[in-house]
This record gives C-alpha cells, sequence and structure tokens, in this order.
C-alpha cells in the first residue's frame, strides 16, 4: 500500500497539484511562476525541471536529507540536521530552476484547497522535548531575522506555514537561490473550499498577524503566493 507521501491522489490539493506537475499544464506553471516574481524571473533563463510529484516516482513526496538529494544538495544534509530534526516538512513539490551563468536554484512547492489545511489546533507542533529544543531554537533565530516579535506563536495552529519559512531562511542562509510558493486552489467544491482569491486572503491574512510576520521582509521577494482555479 502507497504511503501517506506517495501514490495517485484522489482528491484535494494533492490531486490538484499532481495534475499541475504532471500534465499538459507543467511549462505553463512554471512561466506563470516566473510572471510572479521578479526575482525568480530574473535568476532563471530557463525550463523548470521538476522533481516531485512525479507519475514516474509513484508522485512520492520528499523531506528531510531525501529532499536535498532530489534538488542536488545532499552536501547539506549534516548542516540541515543541526537546524532541522527529522520529519520536517514534507514537500508537496519540487524544482530546480536553471539560472543564469550556471547557476541553479531550487522551488518550494506548498499548496492547499481548502481552509481546513492552513491551520488547526491539530496543526500544532507536536515534537518530542529533544526535537521541540532545536525546532523552538532554530525559529527564535528565524524570528529574529524576520523583525517577529518574540511571543508571536509559531509552534500552534499555523505551525506548518511556520516550520516552512524556517526552511526558506535556512536555504538562503546556505546561500542557496531558492523560492516558495503557496499554492491556493480555487473552486474545489467536493473539499468546500474557496471560490474566489479573496476567500484565501482573508484567512491568509489572520495567519500572518497570528504569526506576527511585517508585510514587508527579508524574505518577502523569495516567497510566491499564487491563487489557481482547479481544472475539473
Amino acid at each position: 500500500m502507497p504511503g501517506k507521501h506517495t501514490g495517485r491522489a484522489v482528491k484535494g490539493s494533492r490531486l490538484h497539484l499532481q495534475d499541475l506537475i504532471n500534465g499538459e499544464y507543467q511549462i505553463n506553471f512554471g512561466q506563470y511562476l516566473m510572471a510572479q516574481s521578479h526575482s525568480l524571473e530574473n535568476f532563471t533563463d530557463g525550463v523548470f525541471d521538476w522533481k516531485s510529484p512525479l507519475e514516474s516516482q509513484n508522485f512520492r513526496e520528499y523531506r528531510d536529507a531525501e529532499f536535498l538529494n532530489q534538488v542536488g544538495l545532499s552536501h547539506l544534509k549534516e548542516n540541515l540536521s543541526s537546524f532541522w530534526p527529522r520529519l520536517g516538512p514534507c514537500w508537496d513539490a519540487l524544482a530546480i530552476v536553471p539560472g543564469k551563468k550556471g547557476r541553479h536554484g531550487i522551488v518550494l512547492v506548498e499548496a492547499k484547497s481548502h481552509v481546513k489545511e492552513v491551520g488547526t489546533s491539530s496543526s500544532a507542533c507536536g515534537a518530542k522535548p529533544k526535537s521541540l529544543g532545536l525546532i523552538t531554537a532554530s525559529i527564535e533565530v528565524v524570528k529574529d531575522a524576520l523583525g517577529v516579535n518574540d511571543d508571536s506563536d509559531w509552534l500552534g495552529k499555523y505551525y506548518q506555514y511556520a516550520n516552512r519559512l524556517a526552511h526558506l531562511y535556512w536555504l538562503t542562509s546556505q546561500n542557496i537561490p531558492v523560492w516558495m510558493v503557496f499554492l491556493y486552489f480555487t473552486g474545489d467544491s467536493e473539499q468546500k473550499g474557496p471560490l474566489i482569491d479573496s476567500e484565501w486572503r482573508d484567512h491568509l491574512s489572520i495567519m500572518k498577524t497570528k504569526l506576527g510576520l511585517p508585510d514587508k521582509h527579508f524574505l518577502s521577494d523569495r516567497i510566491i503566493e499564487v491563487f489557481l482555479p482547479v481544472h475539473h
């Protein structure tokens, strides 16, 4: 039986993202992302090389050292383990983007199709004490770098978004050209998801306020927030 992070999805954001990466829209999606980000558009001059979720790999998603392997960063495994414990973020999609002058960057994707995926009480960090200590220490570094107040709760219901930001920070600190795509699907009626962008934006505004995020910070140009209708 396929694991939680492998296999063809039957509904929701995983299904829509699998269709996007493996179907006829793949190239258009890469071009669309470039059009949404000046820094990405200025960096890359080629087609995205999607590494997951690929049909040829049973739609597998990757985390920890395996995600680094997929994007050609296996030399950073030890550095990652000193920043974050095992069972870190499992990335919905990964791509390598060819840059100008022979450089390569990476794109990380987190996809949602209904509001509860953004955060509920069950989304809070459930790490054991040893792991929690490392997570807390690393999050404090990230909060300080982004100008977030110490008392902002990054371990509660919006922990998933927070730990994605933390990994974006870490990769940037390793001098890796990286972009974090937060992809919000609209019109997923089966999941009772938002029908229009503004419904998403209202919930995201609340989340960012709770996390204490300023409107602009030094990772802002590395974050791409996009809203796409599902293809029925």
